[in-house]
């Protein structure tokens, strides 16, 4: 599969929607360590590389960022990086950079991360379990 299968713009125009403003959130000094600018980077990355991977990009996720987001908008910015899901199954990769982002916006809402196995069906039924809004949204 090639990156170009994926609609970056939407993706990216989702994740952007769930950053907050300075006056919520303060000035932007490291987005590599917020979970919403690590998604952009991550998006950006994709982009500027023409890549679908992102060599370690699952470990390099800032899992002790504590703020608060919209819940609503990371829930919207989740369903579009899941509708861009390529339902890879067996072939799946947790470095595909659809999978980076979806860790860091589920780390965003939930604060943890459900097991992925490449189908997105299969994970909305998981997630309905944890957290019936977005589960069923």
């Amino acid at each position: 599969m090639s990156a170009t299968n994926v609609d970056f713009a939407r993706m990216k125009a989702a994740v952007d929607k769930c950053c907050k403003t300075e006056e919520e959130c303060g000035p932007c000094t490291a987005k590599a360590k917020c979970l919403v600018g690590f998604a952009q980077i991550a998006i950006d990355y994709a982009v500027q590389k023409t890549a679908f991977r992102i060599p370690k990009g699952s470990q390099l996720i800032p899992r002790d960022d504590v703020r608060i987001f919209y819940q609503e908008d990371i829930r919207r910015a989740l369903l579009e990086v899941l509708i861009q899901c390529q339902n890879c199954e067996d072939s799946h990769e947790d470095d595909c950079v659809i999978n980076v982002i979806r860790l860091a916006l589920e780390t965003a809402l939930i604060g943890d991360n459900l097991e992925y196995q490449g189908s997105a069906f299969s994970y909305l039924l998981q997630f309905a379990r944890k957290d019936p809004g977005t589960g069923q949204a």
